[in-house]
């Protein structure tokens, strides 16, 4: 999946010193064992063309950069 889907789908993204992260959040559910949100992140390494967009998708934030959305659980997938 490239770097615009995942702005489309993504719970949540915020930038880091290297990384844009897209975060995609749910919720695990178990019976016997206690509930816990889980994260599938893809860490896109930053340049100049996705930092121009995440410039224009995320410019009315308060903080532009954004933080994480803690999870119990997650897995990372980078790209370059």
């Amino acid at each position: 999946m490239d770097f615009v889907e995942m702005l489309e789908i993504a719970t949540n993204v915020y930038r880091t010193k290297n990384y844009i992260v897209c975060q995609i959040v749910g919720l695990k559910r178990d019976p016997e064992l206690d509930s816990a949100a889980i994260s599938q992140d893809a860490y896109f390494a930053r340049t100049a063309s996705r930092d121009r967009l995440y410039d224009d998708v995320f410019e009315d934030r308060i903080n532009i950069d954004g933080r994480r959305l803690p999870t119990n659980m997650y897995t990372r997938k980078y790209i370059e």
